[in-house]
């Protein structure tokens, strides 16, 4: 419960960022609207008791009371409407923003690859309306039961039998709390499906994969596999729903009951000589409107529960950024040793087994090391922990003999460069699209120019052209994407920033040709000066002898173990797997 208020008290510190004064306005017209009820029910008996006394002065305060309590009511809703419309939108935003924020904040890929880690973020975002209309759930809540105990008292002043009444909304309390239990459980168990759903659909329209999808013809078995995953998940929660809908509603013939009850008890008061024709039009208008109140209680209170639906999530994102942004000590301006995997193995989350197995590497600062090996043999998995992107399961990573994790994890990303396999191919204009690579420089046009005329990249019409034919601009050819993202890896080599300390080449070429991929590494490795000369190592991922035969020292790994390393002649002359492999290759190449 402590997270709950504590979640509550973050969003209404951003609710009075996005706006103060609509904030305090719409308080005020929210606890204005409490003694509305009670107001046009005291008017009302006042009305009967004092026409029937023949008090004209009683029946024109009574007057003046309703017109007063039903403007109250006319008005402040539509303002109440209106702003809270308003404040909750902007404030989704900001939240939306801020969560967006902490998830990319986090220097690792576990919580972005990890389906249960994916899925309470994603929750975030799902519950983003909740969240921001949280401060107007609770306090239409507070003002609803503040109104509510309100109508009690005055059915109570009437006879002391009517607060039985009141109690009737405990049934209906359980029943909602149920209902709300039955909702989170079954949205919780459909995130992935959901995921999944929208996943299949963005396959159909995304180019990479729709090409593919129109020559196999799958798109229409992929568009309904993508139905029957949002079925399931909309169907579970349809079912949640009815469970709790039955629940309420058996809650709600019982309070009919009781009121029907009430309203044989007023009967018998009036022929009693008990009470005054006022007293009952007063119980009978508080006694229907009290249902409404409960109503409006419940529905504030279940709006307040949504939100505390994914209270555990959002701590959970807000610790899990706190711990990830450790300070760490600053990252050597030069490399004079270079970095060393001592006894490094690792397992990805939910795995059954290590992908990698007590590494042994040292990596000398300065030089050029190339990583080969078969599919599956840890290649890439080695490059993400060499970036800091995974933490090893055993063993450690040093860098000039400092602990990785010891050193700041921003410090470590600003000093890293290099493409990956999956390069990104980002749609914007020519100069951005490189510029991001030092987002510092990202309208630096000498140093983006530089970076471009570095890499061989096209410059396609010049810096300020549009990328990506679907938003009307140039759509480069793969090569042209290659060329850009090499552009983009050379942006803190060619800046004003410190020279990067670690570039890693993961296979971002392997659609071109040995002997165009070989020139490429080459011309790439060759522009690197700066990094040189700061110690940087350069790390090589190919399946290609042709090109990690350039490097300094090799690595080869075989089902997640280093098998051999050295240099190119030492290996060929130890006569192993290497040896035999490359002369296999170079065989095929002739």
């Amino acid at each position: 419960m402590s997270d709950w208020f504590r979640l509550l008290a973050d969003m209404v510190r951003l609710t009075l960022r996005a706006g103060r004064r609509p904030a305090l306005l719409l308080a005020l017209v929210t606890v204005a609207q409490a003694g509305v009820i009670a107001g046009i029910g005291l008017s009302q008996r006042k009305l009967v008791d004092d026409s029937t006394a023949g008090r004209g002065a009683g029946v024109a305060v009574a007057v003046l009371l309703g017109a007063a309590a039903y403007a109250v009511s006319a008005t402040a809703g539509r303002v109440r409407g209106n702003l809270q419309v308003f404040l909750v939108g902007r404030v989704r935003g900001m939240q939306n923003e801020r969560t967006q924020r902490l998830v990319s904040s986090v220097p690792t890929l576990t919580h972005l690859e990890h389906a249960p880690f994916v899925d309470r973020w994603d929750r975030l975002f799902q519950s983003s309306q909740a969240l921001a209309a949280m401060p107007w759930s609770a306090l239409n809540a507070v003002v609803a039961a503040a109104g509510l105990a309100v109508t009690v008292g005055l059915l109570v002043s009437v006879s002391p039998y009517l607060c039985l009444l009141a109690l009737l909304g405990v049934p209906l309390y359980a029943a909602a709390r149920r209902a709300d239990r039955l909702l989170r459980d079954a949205r919780d168990a459909g995130t992935e499906e959901l995921r999944l759903h929208h996943r299949l659909h963005d396959m159909c329209v995304e180019p990479e994969s729709a090409k593919e999808l129109l020559l196999t013809c799958d798109g229409a078995r992929w568009s309904r596999r993508a139905g029957e995953l949002w079925e399931a998940a909309a169907g579970r929660e349809a079912a949640a729903r009815l469970r709790g809908a039955a629940g309420q509603a058996g809650a709600w013939v019982l309070y009919a009951a009781g009121f029907a009850a009430a309203l044989v008890l007023v009967a018998g008061e009036i022929r009693a000589g008990r009470t005054s024709v006022g007293a009952a039009v007063l119980v009978v208008s508080l006694a229907t409107q009290l249902q409404g109140q409960l109503r409006m209680v419940l529905e504030s209170l279940t709006e307040a529960a949504e939100a505390g639906q994914v209270v555990s999530h959002y701590w959970w994102l807000r610790r899990y950024a706190a711990a990830a942004a450790r300070p760490g000590a600053p990252v050597p301006v030069v490399l004079r040793d270079g970095i060393t995997l001592s006894g490094v193995s690792f397992r990805y989350p939910g795995a059954a087994a290590d992908v990698l197995h007590d590494v042994d590497v040292h990596l000398p600062a300065g030089g050029t090391v190339a990583v080969v090996g078969a599919n599956g043999a840890g290649k890439s998995t080695l490059i993400k922990l060499l970036t800091g992107m995974y933490e090893p399961s055993a063993g450690r990573i040093t860098v000039d003999g400092v602990p990785l994790p010891e050193l700041s994890a921003a410090g470590w990303r600003a000093r890293l460069a290099g493409v990956f396999q999956d390069f990104a191919r980002l749609r914007l204009r020519v100069g951005e699209t490189v510029g991001v690579g030092n987002v510092r420089f990202v309208r630096d046009r000498v140093a983006v120019r530089a970076a471009i005329d570095r890499a061989g990249a096209p410059v396609l019409q010049g810096l300020g052209t549009r990328l990506g034919a679907a938003f009307g601009g140039v759509e480069p050819s793969l090569g042209q994407w290659q060329r850009l993202a090499l552009a983009r890896s050379l942006m803190r080599e060619v800046s004003g920033d410190r020279a990067p300390v670690c570039v890693v080449l993961d296979e971002p070429t392997a659609a071109l040709d040995p002997l165009a991929e070989h020139e490429l590494f080459r011309h790439f490795v060759d522009q690197l000066g700066r990094a040189r000369r700061a110690g940087a190592v350069t790390v090589v991922v190919s399946h290609r002898f042709t090109t990690v035969r350039m490097a300094d020292r090799i690595v080869v790994l075989d089902g997640g173990r280093v098998v051999e390393q050295g240099s190119h002649a030492e290996l060929m002359a130890a006569g192993g797997g290497y040896a035999e492999l490359y002369r296999l290759q170079e065989r095929a190449y002739r």
